[in-house]
């Protein structure tokens, strides 16, 4: 069964197209399932705006339009209605509140910006990559998450797969098999440029670890 279940829309601010395109595609691309998961808005403290997130107000928007598609589309292919989320546990019982009108929700730790959170995606330091394990394990443990999205993020500009590369890989995986979490191997990583001397994602070597521990894992197109 082709499913997808990690699909963007423009709401974010880095997605061209609109949701009905990507219904389409889905459909011609014999595709059984695809979820919507454009990112989270979080109501932050002091005015603060994440430019990659829809705004607070665009919510209801985006819930109108996916389940109008999913109706609309019912004899075709299964809509499927979600939100991909930071890890940030000021922000769970809001996660919570507004998962209540969705399917699912994802777990994709990208870095909190408006504490100061560097870009996951640019880690090149130990400290960084013990730090964004501590993250994704405490969103894995509150409950709230289907599965961790592009899990090896952390790895795009790393560059080497050093000890502790191989340690929080391995200590992640380990970890989402206690929790019966699968983890999510992303096809959207293999279209980015991978500059001399970073890793880049998905990560072989990452995978390897994940079919060593034997982790449950889902194929994510991020599109």
């Amino acid at each position: 069964m082709k499913v997808n279940l990690h699909t963007h829309t423009a709401r974010c601010g880095h997605a061209t197209g609109t949701e009905e395109e990507y219904v389409l595609a889905a459909i011609e691309n014999g595709y059984a399932k695809l979820g919507f998961s454009d990112h989270t808005p979080f109501p932050y403290e002091g005015g603060y705006v994440n430019r990659t997130k829809m705004l607070p107000e665009q919510l209801p928007g985006y819930i109108e339009t996916v389940l109008s598609l999913k109706e609309k589309y019912k004899d075709s292919i299964e809509i499927l209605l979600g939100l991909e989320c930071e890890s940030v546990p000021r922000f769970f019982p809001y996660l919570q509140e507004i998962s209540r009108d969705m399917d699912y929700l994802i777990l994709g730790s990208h870095g909190d910006w408006s504490i100061g959170h560097t870009y996951s995606g640019r880690y090149t330091k130990p400290w960084q990559l013990n730090r964004y394990l501590a993250d994704v394990v405490e969103g894995m443990e509150s409950g709230l998450f289907l599965y961790v999205a592009h899990p090896d993020l952390m790895l795009g500009q790393y560059p080497e797969f050093d000890e502790t590369a191989e340690f929080v890989s391995r200590q992640l995986c380990r970890e989402a098999n206690r929790l019966n979490i699968p983890l999510e191997y992303n096809l959207y990583g293999n279209l980015k440029p991978r500059p001399e001397g970073t890793l880049g994602y998905p990560y072989p070597p990452f995978w390897e670890i994940a079919a060593e521990e034997n982790v449950q894992a889902v194929i994510g197109l991020d599109a």
